[in-house]
């Protein structure tokens, strides 16, 4: 089998993952608090890491942790986790799968606000209708608003600032370490809920083998995309992350009885379609400075 089409499959694959990560996320926290929750997947993800790190013989401790980078993406993870657990918690998985599609567009305007990146008005013109979906799925002000939904938006801007803090670090840093530390803070961050929302529900067996399947299926997803990142070219691969949303609405349907409106299907469109034309002008540019 040709690498693209293994990186393919292995992308399609590990999108897959992600969303049952979502599902078991949205289970879990039906039987036990969202601080436990958050505080047993950063503990499941810091041991994964640990031995990954034990196993390239990368120290745990190390005086190049110290750096901002390593503190953005940590702070980045704290709110990323924050806001989606919440809004997994109590929105429907479709409509968090879709607003979660808009984190490459968050990126985009990241890297012109700080990196300086030029930006041409096509793309602009692509941000904006992203804007426009994501105001269509959450239709602020109308009766089908759900602010718990908005949140979600909070949990992109803090993947978003996880994901750059990644981009900006020192190579000699390694993606065991960064993400290693960055599970410490979503422990860390989980013991915080705990202790502002006061709901300490003991765990339950059911809630629990929801958690050890979030941890795996996680766990496994992040080996799947990166493996394909590595085996394939990764602007020919990356649009096939967005298969996520219909796994996402598919999986909300079938497991939670979901139903999907017109607003949902169109502003989820709108996102893909600008997220898909933006990576497209990304590309075309690069080729044409080649």
């Amino acid at each position: 089998m040709p690498d693209i089409l293994r990186a393919i499959l292995l992308m399609v694959l590990g999108s897959f993952l992600f969303m049952l990560a979502d599902l078991f996320m949205k289970l879990s926290t039906q039987t036990m608090s969202i601080g436990l929750v958050t505080m047993m997947l950063g503990a499941g993800m810091g041991l994964f890491f640990l031995v990954l790190m034990q196993c390239a013989g990368t120290p745990v401790f190390d005086r190049r942790y110290l750096h901002f980078a390593v503190a953005m993406r940590c702070t980045g993870e704290a709110i990323g986790i924050t806001g989606v657990m919440i809004a997994l918690a109590n929105s429907p998985l479709a409509t968090v799968t879709a607003l979660m599609q808009s984190l490459p567009l968050v990126l985009t305007v990241m890297g012109v606000v700080f990196l300086r990146e030029s930006v041409g008005w096509r793309r602009v013109l692509a941000l904006l209708a992203g804007l426009v979906g994501v105001l269509i799925i959450i239709r602020p002000g109308m009766e089908g608003f759900d602010f718990f939904a908005t949140l979600t938006l909070v949990g992109v801007l803090g993947m978003a600032i996880r994901d750059f803090g990644t981009r900006i670090a020192p190579q000699s840093i390694s993606t065991a370490a960064l993400s290693f530390y960055g599970s410490l803070t979503i422990v860390i961050t989980g013991a915080l809920i705990v202790l502002v929302s006061g709901d300490w529900r003991p765990p339950v067996w059911t809630g629990m083998g929801h958690v050890v399947g979030l941890v795996v299926v996680g766990s496994l997803g992040t080996l799947a995309i990166s493996t394909a990142m590595r085996l394939g070219d990764v602007s020919v691969i990356s649009p096939f992350r967005y298969i996520r949303v219909v796994f996402g609405v598919g999986a909300g349907i079938l497991v939670f009885g979901e139903s999907v409106d017109s607003a949902v299907i169109l502003g989820s469109t709108i996102v893909v379609g600008a997220g898909l034309y933006s990576w497209m002008r990304e590309r075309k540019l690069a080729l044409a400075g080649e």
